[in-house]
């Protein structure tokens, strides 16, 4: 084995381990160039294949999993993770509703699963809170509507998610008796009824809201057609894995895109790509 160094003008001096020095050919700058080039691929090359692959099992709700061009919120959010885990390379494996999600990684079809709420019972490791999701209430501007606390709701006509009773708690679940209520059978509706004026509200997340608002017939609606609620409690969900030193691994570099402002700036950018470019609040 050898090494090499650069002297001067004089060209390449090659070192053997026995001691021996001979000079080398020299080499033009054109060519030094592309030998640094082709050093610099076969190294990043090494450190790629040197790499553990981490299958991780994805939804598919848009914006938070968009499997074309394996982007979204939640994808982004994983992907700048692992950014800073060099020693790891996650592939994504989209398309799966939540309960076939946990359903896989429990009977670890997959080395880790995102979007684990706390009361999903499985084993293996759970990471600390990473993916947040913004539920709210949402009314027409023209409506002039104002709502500070859930029970602000009371008497309103609501169209809400499938489960949405349960997921938000008693008081909700309460106030839903008193009202007006009803459940989309998929996203896309609750917008439509809100566009339609057929309801006062629209209680659900506001990512979803906003990308089926996208969708509607003839594109006119417009985030700022609405006002945004914030009455609702923020919910977490977490990563799941079945390896206890990645997940440690995962904790670390999720914090560190939290303090350097990376995770904030992946929501704020999808905000923007979905119309809202301020924080609506009621």
């Amino acid at each position: 084995m050898f090494f090499a160094k650069l002297m001067g003008v004089r060209g390449w001096y090659i070192s053997f381990s026995d001691g021996r020095t001979e000079l080398a050919p020299q080499l033009s700058i054109v060519q030094f160039k592309r030998l640094l080039l082709f050093c610099l691929g076969l190294f990043c090359l090494s450190a790629r294949a040197e790499s553990k692959e981490v299958t991780i099992g994805m939804g598919n709700f848009a914006p938070y999993y968009i499997a074309e061009g394996e982007t979204g919120i939640f994808t982004d959010i994983i992907a700048a993770v692992f950014h800073e885990l060099p020693d790891y390379e996650p592939v994504f494996v989209f398309g799966r509703p939540n309960n076939r999600l946990w359903q896989d990684f429990s009977r670890r079809k997959v080395d880790a699963v995102s979007n684990l709420f706390d009361s999903v019972e499985v084993g293996g490791c759970r990471s600390d809170p990473v993916f947040r999701f913004r539920d709210v209430a949402i009314t027409h501007v023209e409506t002039e509507l104002s709502l500070q606390k859930i029970e602000d709701l009371k008497g309103l006509n609501i169209i809400a998610f499938q489960g949405a009773k349960e997921f938000f708690g008693p008081e909700f679940s309460s106030i839903a008796q008193e009202s007006i209520f009803s459940v989309a059978s998929e996203p896309g509706v609750q917008a439509q009824a809100l566009w339609d004026g057929r309801v006062d509200v629209s209680v659900g997340d506001l990512f979803i809201f906003l990308n089926s608002l996208k969708k509607i017939s003839g594109n006119d609606a417009s985030a700022s057609m609405f006002k945004i609620h914030d009455i609702l409690p923020v919910v977490y969900s977490r990563m799941g894995f079945w390896d206890d030193r990645l997940c440690a691994e995962f904790n670390r570099a999720l914090q560190k895109i939290k303090d350097n402002g990376e995770y904030e700036k992946i929501y704020d950018r999808y905000l923007r790509l979905l119309g809202v470019e301020a924080n609506l609040g009621s």
